[in-house]
């Protein structure tokens, strides 16, 4: 048993410089770190918590990100030819349409230019004169037509009730195309004497069909709409409250 002595001897040394080499490192200053428990690492890893230092994760993303910036991005549509540039301008500026969409805008030109011509016209002094002389007359042209459908109606049913109405009926018709005549007349004499008294270097010429288009229409669907009252007397130049 005296053999083994040696060896034991060598055992417990190596022991105590084990044990002196930890004291040392526990004590070693403030800066050491303090030894973790067992239990707390066990019931960190039971709570789910990653008992790993965040340090190399930041780390890693840094370098992640410095990666990405280094790494030029694809561009997302090819740079257009000059060719294709020039078509695409000229796209803009005269694009190209479908014959619906050209119809359509013939359309909006055409009554948007005829709107403007009837504005410049209803602006002119003289048509402003015919207006408000013809509003401010009884004519007998604004009840023509639905005279005209009365008897037309009357007439067709009389021919089945009363066959005789057909024989004064046509006496009836010719009468009120006789009075509207006669009303023209008199209204076409009052506004020509107005218009050259007023408009003297002015041609006569469009007065009269402008005098009667106005005539023909329902007061309430004259267009500018009327100005001075039926049977005021006519004053020009119009008054403030006038146009």
């Amino acid at each position: 048993m005296k053999l083994f002595k040696p060896y034991d001897t060598q055992a417990k040394d190596l022991a105590r410089g084990r044990g002196t080499t930890d004291q040392a490192d526990s004590g070693s200053g403030p800066a050491s770190a303090a030894p973790t428990r067992p239990g707390a690492t066990k019931k960190a890893t039971a709570s789910g918590a990653d008992p790993t230092p965040a340090a190399p994760a930041a780390a890693g993303s840094s370098t992640g990100a410095s990666t990405a910036a280094k790494t030029p991005s694809k561009k997302a549509i090819p740079t257009p030819t000059r060719r294709q540039a020039e078509q695409a301008r000229r796209d803009r500026i005269q694009p190209v349409l479908t014959r619906k969409e050209s119809k359509s805008r013939e359309r909006e030109a055409r009554y948007k230019a005829r709107n403007e011509a009837m504005a410049k016209s209803n602006a002119r002094p003289y048509n402003t004169m015919i207006r408000n002389w013809i509003d401010r007359r009884w004519n007998m042209a604004e009840i023509a037509l639905p005279a005209m459908l009365i008897l037309f109606v009357i007439t067709i049913v009389g021919s089945y009730l009363l066959p005789t109405l057909m024989l004064f009926a046509p006496y009836v018709i010719w009468a009120v195309v006789l009075v509207l005549v006669i009303d023209t007349i008199v209204m076409w004499v009052g506004l020509r004497k107005q218009l050259k008294l007023h408009f003297p270097g002015e041609p006569l010429k469009g007065k009269l069909s402008y005098a009667i288009s106005r005539s023909m229409l329902m007061r309430r669907s004259r267009q500018p709409a009327p100005t001075v009252k039926r049977g005021a007397p006519f004053v020009w130049p119009p008054q403030p409250g006038q146009s």
